[in-house]
């Protein structure tokens, strides 16, 4: 299980991200600043795969993958998937993130959903979740355009049950534009009760393992991460780049709202 959201205002963006993984799986590595291909990327490193879940750059473009568990793999994939996550992460748009992914390329990895953000057309007419991502789902054999709402969930067990009860303590919480600081409350909460179904997830054999933040301003990225369960980790490790250009936008690069 995996739930990601996300918000836009005249600040630029903020997109919250649980990770969910089985117990015994390594411990990821904070986010850094690496240069991959001559571009500036923050990210977490998963060790295991030596990829990561989400990445943003100095263009102001955000990627993020889920695994999508409805579809049964025909093969074994040979590839981890947060490989692909770390290809794209140098792409300067979302176009180029769409130009990126031939089919051919693709047969290497299990089944995924992934999405991009980018800061590049953000106004000032810009609020609540109204900033519309770009993301494609992957079933191992076909690629396809998707449209995606937050909360975007991944589950192995009952995926439409636990997807019904995410959005409707999202909407319960923060209304239909949640704050910054009601998406980061929902991140950490344990509605309906602490098990399974609730955001910090908390299973025998997984549980929510961190929640990364990442806010992209008017000059800055700076990604807030909370290394273990977030409903326990009170302060987040802190990591910025710049961008290469500044944007139209009221930059926000201060502390988190937890």
């Amino acid at each position: 299980m995996c739930t990601l959201t996300w918000q836009a205002s005249q600040d630029g963006i903020d997109l919250f991200f649980n990770r969910d993984e089985a117990r015994g799986r390594s411990r990821a590595l904070p986010p850094k600043t690496y240069q991959l291909d001559q571009t500036q990327v923050l990210m977490p490193i998963d060790p295991d795969g030596m990829g990561t879940w989400i990445a943003a750059n100095e263009f102001g473009v955000i990627v993020c993958l889920l695994n999508d568990y409805q579809h049964a793999q025909t093969v074994a994939p040979r590839l981890s998937r947060g490989q692909l996550v770390k290809a794209l992460a140098v792409c300067t748009d979302l176009d180029d993130i769409a130009n990126a992914l031939p089919i051919d390329a693709l047969r290497d990895f299990a089944p995924f959903l992934l999405l991009g953000f980018a800061v590049d057309g953000l106004s000032d007419k810009t609020h609540g979740s109204e900033v519309v991502p770009r993301a494609w789902r992957w079933n191992g054999q076909t690629l396809r355009r998707v449209d995606c709402q937050p909360p975007v969930v991944s589950s192995a067990i009952d995926i439409d049950t636990t997807t019904n009860m995410r959005t409707h303590y999202l909407r319960q919480m923060g209304g239909t534009v949640p704050t910054q600081q009601q998406l980061l409350a929902y991140h950490r909460s344990h509605l309906p009760e602490r098990g399974r179904a609730s955001v910090c997830m908390h299973r025998e054999d997984a549980s929510t393992v961190s929640l990364t933040h990442v806010h992209i301003g008017a000059d800055g990225i700076t990604m807030y991460y909370y290394d273990g369960a977030p409903c326990l980790v009170e302060t987040p490790q802190a990591a910025y780049l710049p961008l290469v250009r500044n944007y139209d936008l009221k930059a926000n690069t201060g502390t988190d709202g937890h």
